[in-house]
């Protein structure tokens, strides 16, 4: 392979592992938003003694109190554990991120 051909081919890497710091980004982003509605929400369910409702498409259902806030539960710590596991992701794309522009300079330089 010649070295221009080596080159486009690290600058491809480069703009593909961009992209995926980038879709990962936003999948935190929307984690992080979801992750604040639940917290809302369990924060509302403990501020309030009367029946509580769900929403199933357009209507609103009666539902147990502990029954909810066990849903609620469950879902932020997927949420938390979603979010973790972006992080790590985030952090190998990263570091892949550093070695290719290192590697991309050095046939360059």
């Amino acid at each position: 392979m010649s070295d221009e051909q080596e080159a486009q081919q690290m600058m491809m890497e480069l703009q593909k592992t961009q992209q995926q710091l980038q879709e990962v980004a936003e999948q935190k982003q929307q984690t992080e938003m979801d992750l604040q509605g639940v917290k809302k929400s369990l924060d509302e369910l403990g501020n309030s003694d009367g029946e509580v409702y769900r929403q199933v498409g357009e209507i609103l259902v009666a539902k147990d109190r502990d029954q909810l806030e066990d849903e609620l539960e469950e879902r932020k710590e997927d949420l938390e554990a979603r979010m973790k596991s972006l992080d790590k992701k985030e952090d190998k794309l990263e570091s892949k991120m550093q070695e290719s522009q290192q590697a991309f300079q050095q046939n360059m330089g």
